[in-house]
């Protein structure tokens, strides 16, 4: 009896982390897509947050030229000549974090249906508000904790308000392709 609980948990815990990650890597086109429409309407360039802001986190002597540059020239646009090497790894890095994040916000809210939570994050609205407000601590982790000793040149060059929405869409996002993959899990785990 006890080995088949094991296995099963095993079971349910590998799919949880499969469906984090694709749901992490959905949210994480979310994100991008909201980041990328957002600069392009600034006149920054459409690949912006992937060419400039992600590639940093390689490319850093580049960055903080960039925001140098930045306040010799107030005002100045972000709209770098592309560059495929930037974009690949720039891409590569977002959607890589996209999914740890993803199986982290999946292993969070599983744990917390369990622990009693269950009746709330039951219904597709109460798992995406949860989502939503996982994007909202993730906001706070990244700007206040992870990027200062991080990537201080990509927290130079984010702005603020369009960053938090950023993470609000990963939240919302994750949410919904989630909860339809983890609601199937939940019922044919019953049968």
């Amino acid at each position: 009896m006890e080995r088949t609980t094991a296995r099963h948990r095993e079971a349910v815990s590998g799919r949880v982390l499969g469906f984090g990650a694709l749901s992490g890597v959905a949210g994480g086109l979310g994100m991008a897509m909201w980041q990328m429409l957002y600069s392009a309407g600034r006149g920054d360039g459409f690949w912006t947050p992937l060419n400039v802001c992600m590639a940093s986190f390689v490319y850093r002597s580049e960055a903080k030229m960039m925001v140098d540059d930045m306040m010799m020239h107030p005002g100045m646009s972000m709209n770098e000549p592309v560059q495929a090497s930037h974009l690949a790894v720039g891409a590569g890095l977002h959607f890589a974090f996209s999914a740890v994040v993803g199986i982290a916000f999946a292993l969070v809210l599983w744990e917390l249906a369990r622990a009693g939570l269950g009746r709330l994050l039951s219904t597709y609205q109460g798992y995406v508000a949860a989502s939503v407000a996982g994007g909202v601590i993730l906001y706070l982790v990244m700007w206040y904790l992870v990027l200062p000793w991080a990537n201080a040149p990509f927290k130079d060059l984010a702005l603020r308000g369009p960053f938090f929405v950023a993470h609000i869409v990963y939240g919302l996002v994750f949410g919904l392709v989630a909860f339809p993959f983890l609601a199937r899990r939940e019922r044919t785990t019953k049968l």
